[in-house]
């Protein structure tokens, strides 16, 4: 089967990866919190949303779920403006492809896979990356995010090269990168012209890095905490893009401090900070086993503060 052509590259800006919400005591979906939170961000200004991904605990979800998520966050906000970028887990290539079609079907813009790191860099070739990516972009009925996430992929690297051939794929738009290898950062934002005209654009995975990132050609950031504070995070995009650069770094240093929280804490800390700020979800239910525990207060009362100036910050764009 020839390759699609996804003509349009996935828009600049901020990308949200959501949290699914979870209630009672057997971790039904809570699709209401669900809709709740996905409207803030629309009306806060985001993008879009990542279903799906490892924020969204895809591995602990049936495919049925992840379907569910995304349709009613698509009947909720049916704007074209606002894209739902749908995941799974990592599995084998024909259930993958089908599992885009249905994302398709129940109202995703985009698809992002991680990389098929399950043997890691033992067993896992670049070639081998190649052909997976190739092999699923040949039928995919969505163009495709990759997801460069070595930890959560048993340390397995993309290297640069791999990229340029990748990004030549026609169903292939877009990676995000989480990780903080700035040198491999450049090696793919710095292909300019090359990845114009593949219609290939690198976002970071860290809004933590999002000035530095943006300064080497990326195009913008899919971050966690922009879930949290979305006003802020689009604010700073903003600075960096109308060149407020003086003003950009002291936000960016707010940002970083706060988004320590999210690097130690992660998903849980995340849903708790939406609990507390904006009353998101059911305070008691974190996510499902083995993540059903509630969190850390010790580690969260360590950004508290932080969390507290950057709040008042958001607060201030309202």
């Amino acid at each position: 089967m020839t390759a699609s052509t996804f003509e349009t590259p996935i828009g600049k800006g901020i990308y949200t990866p959501v949290p699914t919400f979870f209630t009672g005591e057997n971790y039904e979906l809570d699709l209401e919190s669900q809709i709740a939170h996905a409207k803030f961000l629309y009306s806060s200004g985001i993008n879009g949303v990542v279903t799906g991904g490892s924020m969204g605990e895809s591995i602990h979800l049936t495919r049925q779920e992840r379907l569910e998520i995304v349709k009613a966050i698509r009947s909720a906000v049916p704007s074209d403006e606002f894209k739902i970028i749908s995941g799974m887990p990592y599995t084998n290539i024909p259930d993958t492809i089908a599992e885009i079609k249905a994302l398709k079907d129940a109202g995703a813009n985009y698809t992002i896979l991680l990389t098929p790191g399950y043997y890691g860099n033992s067993l896992t070739t670049q070639q081998g990356i190649i052909d997976y990516f190739t092999l699923v972009g040949d039928k995919s009925a969505l163009p495709i995010v990759i997801y460069h996430y070595p930890g959560v992929s048993n340390g397995t690297e993309i290297n640069p090269e791999t990229f340029e051939v990748l990004s030549k794929h026609p169903s292939i738009v877009g990676v995000k990168l989480t990780h903080f290898n700035m040198d491999k950062y450049v090696l793919l934002t710095g292909r300019v012209e090359e990845n114009k005209a593949n219609n290939f654009r690198p976002f970071t995975g860290l809004g933590q890095i999002l000035v530095p990132s943006l300064a080497i050609g990326a195009f913008g950031a899919i971050d966690g905490l922009s879930g949290v504070f979305p006003k802020s995070m689009l604010k700073l995009f903003e600075l960096f893009n109308n060149k407020q650069y003086e003003e950009a770094q002291k936000l960016q240093f707010l940002v970083t401090r706060a988004n320590q929280m999210v690097f130690s804490l992660n998903l849980i800390g995340v849903k708790h900070a939406l609990n507390v700020i904006h009353g998101f979800g059911d305070s008691n239910v974190s996510g499902r086993p083995p993540l059903n525990h509630q969190v850390d207060l010790k580690v969260w009362n360590k950004y508290e503060d932080d969390i507290k100036k950057l709040g008042e910050f958001e607060k201030s764009l309202s």
